[in-house]
């Protein structure tokens, strides 16, 4: 019996160090199951993370701190310990993080390992496993007609126009890339004063018989007009087909003493407004400022109609130079960049083609206005005629004037014509009635499918700030910017908004 019994306690040890062998693997599995879950998570979350850096890449992919968005980005969606760690997400660690270029194809590669500790699996020497994620991103613009509407009134001179032109050609760069042009894309730029010029060739936009050369002396039109108040046509898109406009013109006030109407005296050999087509320089175009004098006072640069080359573009908005009197009437640059891209004027800016219908497959119609004051009549303080010809408009000019309520010639003619139909003609009513004007503009213009992105700079007036976040399509597509370094960044913001993106990998 005492064999027995000490045989049996043999085969229980047996029996009990076999159970423990075979629940080792059982150990193992649990552990994997445990440790692999864990890496599918991360693997997860790597690749979501990756794709939000290669997108970001591709949407920044001319931009000079496009890598340093791409990793912004990724760890913004990794969840970084810290500033400077290299472990994020459930205590992973990235091991490589590499971004690769395609220029030609315009793709950015994203490429990332991290590696996340063990918890069961360490204890059969597997301390860490791997998960890495590759993915890419193609810059893929949709095509775009878009109108950049910018404000190149008189204020605008001196380091705000050089903010101005450094702002858009940035946002062209961004949206060409090293491309001179790109397959549907168009843009133009149309600058606006108190009137806008739609080029003096285009004489056959006129009313019949309203150019009359010979009232503008030595010189000629340069192709600004008047508004289409009449019905309400400086709300539409019509064609000059259909109701053609009148050529702008600022007579001579010479001989005629009454209070305000000495401020633009000029004879033929006394024409002194500057050359808006082709000024040498700022200085050359801002020398006169107030006190020039001649029949186009007021008149800036023409309007480039949608055009592909990125060079031609650049060298418009190079180009622009502020253009001193009259005044602000962002209503009227609002409705001729409409009428770049409206289809009812296909034909009448050159191209036989463009613009393009409404609704065109993967074509975007888009228009950037851009201000950086309120709309009014500007009233310039000048005394009894050639009372302010060797000081300008300081003293003792202002102390000699006596303001009869009045203001500058605008597209809209001079405020006491009252063209607008005011009970009163006030600066303020006269304000509030191209206000509210706009603000129709602004809804037919969205009604008719274009995208419309708003800008004020340096604008500290609620009222305008107002009117041009309601004009936007959305409330995040207007931007308000107090200096220079605001309104480069509203610019290029804009220029990234308007990158359509795919994964492609």
């Amino acid at each position: 019996m005492t064999r027995f019994w000490t045989a049996l306690r043999d085969r229980r040890g047996g029996i009990a160090m076999l159970a423990g062998f075979a629940a080792l693997p059982l150990l193992a599995m649990a552990g994997a199951a445990i440790d692999l879950t864990r890496l599918y998570v991360l693997h997860s979350r790597l690749v979501t993370a990756t794709d939000a850096a290669a997108l970001a890449g591709a949407r920044a992919i001319n931009e000079a701190d496009r890598d340093t968005q791409i990793q912004r980005w990724f760890w913004a969606n990794f969840t970084r310990d810290a500033p400077a760690s290299r472990t994020g997400f459930m205590g992973a660690e990235v091991t490589s993080l590499t971004i690769a270029i395609e220029d030609q194809s315009r793709v950015v590669r994203v490429r990332v390992r991290a590696a996340i500790p063990t918890t069961v699996l360490r204890l059969f020497g597997q301390e860490t496993l791997v998960a890495q994620a590759d993915q890419a991103a193609r810059r893929q613009d949709r095509g775009m007609e878009l109108a950049l509407v910018l404000d190149v009134t008189g204020s605008m001179a001196g380091a705000s126009m050089t903010a101005l032109r450094d702002s858009a050609s940035e946002m062209i760069n961004i949206l060409y890339g090293p491309n001179e042009t790109v397959p549907n894309l168009w843009v133009s730029v149309v600058p606006y004063t108190a009137t806008v010029n739609v080029g003096r060739g285009r004489a056959g936009w006129l009313a019949a018989g309203s150019l009359d050369p010979s009232d503008y002396g030595s010189t000629v039109w340069r192709g600004c007009v008047q508004a289409r108040h009449q019905n309400r046509e400086d709300e539409t898109d019509t064609p000059p087909t259909i109701v053609p406009f009148r050529p702008h013109l600022w007579p001579s006030t010479v001989g005629r003493y009454t209070p305000h109407l000495g401020d633009n005296e000029w004879t033929n050999a006394a024409i002194t407004e500057p050359n808006p087509e082709n000024p040498p320089s700022d200085a050359a175009q801002n020398g006169l400022g107030n006190n020039a004098r001649g029949p186009n006072l007021g008149c800036g640069r023409a309007i480039l109609p949608l055009s592909q080359p990125r060079s031609t573009v650049l060298a418009e908005i190079a180009a622009l130079r502020a253009t001193h009197r009259g005044g602000t009437m962002a209503n009227l640059g609002l409705q001729m960049g409409w009428a770049s891209l409206s289809p009812r004027w296909r034909g009448l800016w050159g191209s036989p083609t463009l613009p393009l219908a409404y609704g065109t497959p993967f074509m975007d119609k888009v228009l950037v206005l851009m201000t950086d004051g309120q709309n009014e009549w500007y009233d310039w303080p000048e005394g009894a005629p050639g009372a302010c010809r060797t000081g300008g408009s300081n003293p003792p000019c202002q102390s000699g004037y006596s303001s009869n309520g009045d203001a500058d010639m605008t597209a809209y003619g001079r405020l006491r014509e009252n063209r607008l139909g005011l009970a009163s003609a006030t600066n303020a009513n006269a304000r509030s009635e191209i206000n509210a004007r706009m603000a129709r503009l602004c809804t037919s213009i969205k009604a008719a499918g274009v995208v419309v992105y708003t800008i004020t700079f340096n604008v500290s007036a609620s009222a305008t700030q107002d009117l041009y976040r309601s004009c936007a399509t959305r409330p995040e597509y207007y931007f308000n910017s107090p200096d220079g370094t605001a309104l480069r960044a509203a610019f290029r913001e804009i220029a990234g908004q308007l990158a359509n993106l795919r994964l492609v990998r």
